[in-house]
């Protein structure tokens, strides 16, 4: 039975193809001479037949040699395009980003952060899966997608590993003639006299809200409730109340003709970045998380202004 050849044999096969000479093609692939002698010998022995005859300095391929050396060349370029792809994945030119985030961030600041890396990174693409933190923790362990971004979880999950981002701030956001749009600071107690679009009472904030909401004694009654925060902030500028949601959220709506205010009890939530635990990132994905990281701090940094107000026009 014959042996395959290897892939050096094959390359010092085409070298001889293309230069004419043992000694060129020595030069060519950078090795001594009799070993690429050596390397023509054995692909020759493994061919079955004979490649080359000589002629004074040079060796003149068989006509066998040329039908096979058209299929080296195909084969060759297939290499070579490995190599170019496994360069450009090394090097941060190609890859595909799975990335999952929650509806909250999914409609405009991730997005934002996703166009300004591939801007960076021109060869590599991304599918953005917009679904709810929980999902998102299930597909994370499952390896399904590379990293989820979401509400930080209270519940250890020991498929996945998290890294957390700094407490974003709670802040009420209002229509810029609503009568409490002229106050410094919107208090948890203001939110008894005026209509209240919330989320639903099992999203983390409208936990803490009732839980502060009891221990002050203050009522609240919400008109409209919801689940997600973008449909909050629209209840809002339609005039259906003031929504209390947090300043990342903001982020992803448009608020003309709105005001966005501090608010007190001093509430906040955090995001989370997740991804399996185990499983070794692609250099392109470890890259995006480290980006997605920064821009996310630098934006949840910028809510230090937030004890002035902060009006759009």
């Amino acid at each position: 039975m014959r042996k395959d050849f290897s892939l050096r044999e094959v390359e010092a096969f085409a070298a001889v193809m293309r230069h004419g000479t043992v000694t060129k093609a020595a030069d060519f692939l950078d090795i001594a001479q009799p070993g690429v002698s050596k390397l023509l010998a054995q692909f020759e022995s493994k061919a079955g037949f004979t490649v080359f005859v000589r002629q004074k300095q040079r060796l003149i391929p068989t006509p066998e040699a040329l039908t096979l050396y058209a299929e080296v060349e195909r084969s060759l370029v297939s290499v070579r395009e490995i190599s170019r792809v496994a360069r450009d994945i090394g090097d941060l030119r190609t890859g595909r980003l799975k990335i999952g985030v929650l509806p909250a961030l999914g409609s405009g600041l991730v997005p934002k952060i996703v166009h300004d890396f591939l801007s960076q990174h021109p060869t590599v693409s991304a599918t953005l899966n917009i679904r709810s933190t929980q999902t998102l923790i299930e597909w994370a362990g499952r390896n399904q997608i590379d990293l989820a971004i979401g509400v930080t979880s209270q519940i250890e999950n020991p498929a996945i590993v998290r890294r957390q981002l700094p407490p974003v701030p709670i802040v009420c956001v209002m229509p810029k003639d609503h009568i409490l749009a002229i106050a410094e600071v919107v208090r948890l107690k203001d939110l008894e006299a005026t209509p209240f679009v919330s989320l639903l009472p099992s999203d983390p904030l409208s936990i803490q809200l009732e839980q502060h909401a009891a221990m002050e004694g203050v009522r609240l009654s919400a008109r409209i409730e919801t689940n997600l925060a973008s449909a909050a902030i629209a209840f809002a500028s339609l005039g259906s109340g003031v929504t209390v949601i947090d300043f990342l959220s903001t982020q992803a709506t448009h608020l003309a003709g709105m005001v966005v205010k501090p608010f007190e009890p001093n509430l906040s939530i955090s995001y989370s970045i997740y991804r399996q635990r185990g499983e070794k990132l692609s250099a392109i994905a470890s890259a995006f998380i480290e980006h997605a990281i920064a821009e996310l701090s630098r934006t949840i940094a910028e809510t230090a202004t937030l004890r002035r107000p902060c009006n759009t026009p």
